[in-house]
C-alpha cells in the first residue's frame, strides 16, 4: 500500500520533468536606473615621490624616507624603490639610469647591498655588507637620488610590467616624468 502511495506521488514528478521548454520568451521592458555607485578613486594608478641627498651615516647606513602627510596609502599597495645610479647620453640629452633595490655588488671591500622595506607610512633604505660598513667612502654613501613608486595592489599583479625598469614603470603607470636632478651624482 505505501509503495502505491509513493507512486502516486512520484508519477506527476516524472511527468513534469519530462516537459521541456524550447527557446525563450520575449524580452520584458526595462528596469528603472538603478542608484549611483560610490565614486570611485581619482585617475592617477601610482604615485612617485622624490628624495634627493641621501645619506648613508652610521652606525646603521639607514634611511627613513617618509611619504608626505597628505597621502594615504594602502595595506594591499606595494612600493618600489629606485636609485639612480648615473645619467649619460645617448644623443638625446642627458638620461637618467635608475636601479631598482635590491642592489648586490662585490667591491674591494666585500659583498654590499642597497635594500628597502616599507611600511604604509615610510620606506628605509639600508645597505648590508658582509665587512664594516664604516670603511665606505663617500661615493657608496652620500648624495643619493631615492624615487619610491606606490602601486595599488590591484595595479600589482600586471604581469606585462618590467618592474625592475623605471622607465616602463612610468610608462606602464602614467607617471608624472621627473627632471634629472640638479648635481646628480654619477656612480657608473
Amino acid at each position: 500500500m505505501k509503495a502505491l502511495y509513493s507512486l502516486r506521488f512520484l508519477l506527476p514528478l516524472l511527468l513534469l520533468g519530462a516537459c521541456t521548454f524550447e527557446g525563450t520568451g520575449p524580452q520584458g521592458p526595462v528596469g528603472p536606473q538603478g542608484p549611483e555607485g560610490p565614486a570611485g578613486r581619482d585617475a592617477e594608478e601610482a604615485y612617485v615621490f622624490e628624495y634627493t641627498d641621501v645619506n648613508f651615516t652610521s652606525p646603521d647606513y639607514r634611511v627613513f624616507l617618509e611619504f608626505p602627510e597628505s597621502f594615504q596609502m594602502l595595506e594591499s599597495d606595494m612600493v618600489l624603490v629606485y636609485m639612480l645610479w648615473g645619467v649619460e647620453d645617448f644623443g638625446n640629452g642627458p638620461t637618467d639610469i635608475w636601479r631598482q633595490l635590491p642592489q648586490s655588488q662585490i667591491n674591494e671591500f666585500g659583498w654590499m647591498q642597497y635594500n628597502f622595506d616599507f611600511t604604509r607610512y615610510d620606506v628605509s633604505v639600508f645597505i648590508e655588507a658582509d665587512f664594516n660598513k664604516d670603511i665606505l667612502g663617500a661615493a657608496f654613501t652620500d648624495d643619493w637620488v631615492v624615487r619610491t613608486v606606490v602601486v595599488p595592489g590591484q595595479f600589482g599583479g600586471r604581469t606585462n610590467v618590467d618592474f625592475s625598469d623605471y622607465h616602463a614603470v612610468v610608462e606602464a603607470f602614467g607617471l608624472k616624468k621627473l627632471p634629472i636632478p640638479a648635481g646628480a651624482v654619477d656612480r657608473m
